[in-house]
């Protein structure tokens, strides 16, 4: 194996004398880089990674997982298949709302640190409160892989474990992602098994290759995502002093409110699309530009001269719909996944009970998590969202 016998690309082999040591190696190498204890490579990304993670978080018979709302679809994935409950607290991750959700009961915090929309948590307090309690904080870092060439990546700042998509920001094939650990030896072969539980044992070596070029990137390329820092910054400023209203978001993204410039989301998206700009993701609101370690000046250059061709209109009022919610549960996730369930239209779900995981993609974040009982408010969005009919419960 594989088939092609090194005719698509010799790169791709499969498990030949020597590859798993070099693997073993370049992990290391890895771990080095981003001060972890352990890292191990993914080629799943971080959904693999994620499972991985929340696989040995065991506290007694019944396990519950404190999290945020809003975490991607690969967290309450994990949640269904592994069994455990989920409390979920606001975005705003303050210290407060994190200990308030914290129950005897509790296995394990995780938050997702960047999202998709560039909002960052303080990690240090969060990691700082978990220690107290002796409990993991495990942190979705995986649009935060280029944290490693600052001071704020989660691992630096006290996180059990991280993961950390490299594809999305640094120079990886798609699938390529690191899962970091800094916690007990008693996790670090669990964790190893945890991805094989969940992994395939055919990985893709193209994939882990371009891991190890991903790690001599950050060995030797500093100046070069400093740079690219620089670049993303001076273009945040230069779009604002044209008049546009920027959220605030991470080093390498750029979060455009798009009915302050008078369009929804999608129609701004067309704009860049007609300019030959290629936008991360747009909502109603927000469109996302996401940028790399590679990034250039001249880049970010073309960006602005396309941005500031595109014709400002008079602004769209603010929509106050919510994007995440505050619902009660009924059901815990892999419960409610697994019940008798019946496909209805979204606007007759108000009072019923999630059955399914729906999200938009991207950001792939649900609005509704099995188990939750479906409101009014969650209904306006799931349509604002475009999703028109929805799982439930047949009956509890």
């Amino acid at each position: 194996m594989p088939g092609h016998k090194g005719i698509i690309d010799r790169a791709d082999i499969t498990e030949v004398s020597g590859a798993v040591d070099i693997i073993g190696e370049s992990e290391r190498n890895a771990a080095e880089l981003f001060g972890a204890s352990r890292t191990l490579f993914s080629c799943s990304g971080s959904s693999l990674c994620i499972s991985a993670m929340l696989a040995f978080c065991k506290n007694g018979d019944t396990t519950r997982v404190a999290a945020m709302r809003g975490s991607h679809r690969s967290f309450i994935d994990s949640a269904i298949l592994i069994g455990f409950d989920v409390d979920l607290f606001s975005p705003s991750c303050t210290p407060e709302e994190i200990t308030a959700c914290i129950t005897p009961e509790t296995a394990a915090v995780f938050v997702t640190s960047i999202d998709y929309y560039g909002n960052m948590c303080d990690i240090e307090p969060i990691a700082k409160i978990c220690r107290g309690l002796n409990l993991p904080l495990l942190v979705d870092n995986a649009h935060g892989a280029y944290l490693v060439f600052t001071d704020l990546h989660p691992i630096k700042l006290g996180a059990a474990m991280s993961t950390d998509s490299a594809h999305k920001t640094l120079p990886a094939l798609t699938g390529a992602a690191y899962l970091h650990l800094k916690c007990s030896p008693d996790y670090l072969k669990a964790a190893e098994d945890a991805m094989s539980l969940f992994g395939s044992s055919s990985p893709s070596y193209l994939i882990l290759h371009s891991l190890d070029l991903c790690n001599k990137h950050i060995f030797e390329e500093k100046e070069r995502a400093l740079s690219a820092f620089d670049a993303v910054a001076k273009l945040k400023e230069d779009l604002g002093q044209i008049g546009y209203s920027l959220r605030k978001s991470d080093l390498l993204r750029i979060t455009i409110d798009a009915n302050a410039y008078g369009y929804s989301g999608a129609d701004y998206a067309k704009e860049l699309l007609n300019c030959g700009i290629v936008p991360e993701m747009c909502d109603f609101r927000y469109v996302i530009l996401l940028f790399s370690t590679i990034t250039q000046n001249k880049n970010t250059q073309r960006v602005f001269k396309a941005m500031k061709n595109i014709q400002k209109k008079q602004a769209i009022p603010a929509d106050r719909t919510e994007t995440l919610l505050n619902l009660s549960t009924a059901l815990n996730p892999r419960k409610a996944y697994f019940s008798p369930k019946l496909t209805i239209p979204i606007r007759e779900s108000v009072g019923r009970v999630c059955a399914g995981v729906h999200v938009t993609l991207p950001p792939c974040a649900p609005i509704v998590v099995p188990g939750e009982i479906i409101s009014a408010e969650a209904v306006l969005l799931l349509e604002k969202c475009g999703i028109s009919a929805i799982d439930v419960v047949r009956s509890i």
